[in-house]
């Protein structure tokens, strides 16, 4: 998802586009597919939950104290400065990803029926976003679906991706920062075997060269097919497939 970029940020930015036909006037909102969302949220959740070690308020306070007293030569955008103050900047921009807050990051909904004038409270988009994450794809957060039910999956995902988006580019962002400070020997202690390590499948097509061997249903299998000189003979009642 994070291929696309330039979508990512339109999405983030929660654009909107007006369009006018015969029906009368739109406002139209493109978003991804709500599988490759679902994804992302899912690989990106343990960054803003407290009880996983990769949240980000960890690392951030790790990076605090590796850095403490350190100035940062040239820093990327900017000229020389107290990594503390770097941090710290990091940490606000960190904090809009707020899974208990009621503060809008873009907009706020309220919906009504003219069936009997009954009116939705006005809900944060923040609120919709994590009600989505929260309710309809990592847990089934009771309390949240029901705060958003008048609302719905829809306006649920339709809060979520956007959110979803900003905080695939905070954390892009935040790793260029930790590749840059690696590259200029700043955490010597971070091996630079985890930049290197895979953490994606593309190929989903497994096709391995192998020896099989079949036997009637029931037969004990051998404690090990690894012998001193390579494969192990697996007995009498096991057939080579040619």
């Amino acid at each position: 998802m994070y291929r696309d970029l330039e979508m990512v940020q339109r999405v983030g930015r929660v654009e909107l586009r007006v369009e006018k036909d015969p029906d009368g006037v739109w406002l139209v909102q493109d978003l991804p597919p709500e599988e490759v969302v679902e994804s992302a949220a899912a690989r990106l959740r343990p960054l803003i939950l407290q009880d996983e070690d990769a949240h980000h308020g960890k690392m951030l306070n790790a990076l605090k104290r590796f850095l403490r007293g350190v100035t940062l030569p040239d820093v990327p955008g900017g000229p020389p400065t107290d990594s503390s103050a770097f941090l710290d900047g990091l940490k606000s921009e960190w904090s809009e990803f707020d899974s208990n807050g009621r503060t809008a990051q873009a907009y706020s909904v309220q919906s009504g029926r003219f069936s009997d004038g009954r009116t939705s409270d006005v809900l944060a988009d923040n609120v919709l976003a994590f009600a989505w994450i929260y309710g309809d794809v990592v847990h089934c957060d009771a309390e949240r679906l029901r705060e958003t039910e008048q609302h719905g999956v829809k306006e649920r995902f339709r809060a979520a991706a956007p959110l979803v988006c900003r905080l695939m580019e905070m954390t892009v962002s935040t790793l260029h920062v930790i590749e840059w400070l690696h590259r200029h020997g700043l955490l010597p202690m971070l091996p630079g075997a985890v930049f290197e390590q895979e953490v994606v499948v593309a190929e989903t097509r497994f096709s391995q060269k192998a020896e099989v061997y079949m036997a009637p249903v029931g037969t004990t299998m051998p404690d090990s097919l690894i012998s001193d000189d390579g494969f192990a003979d697996p007995g009498p009642q096991w057939q080579r497939l040619d």
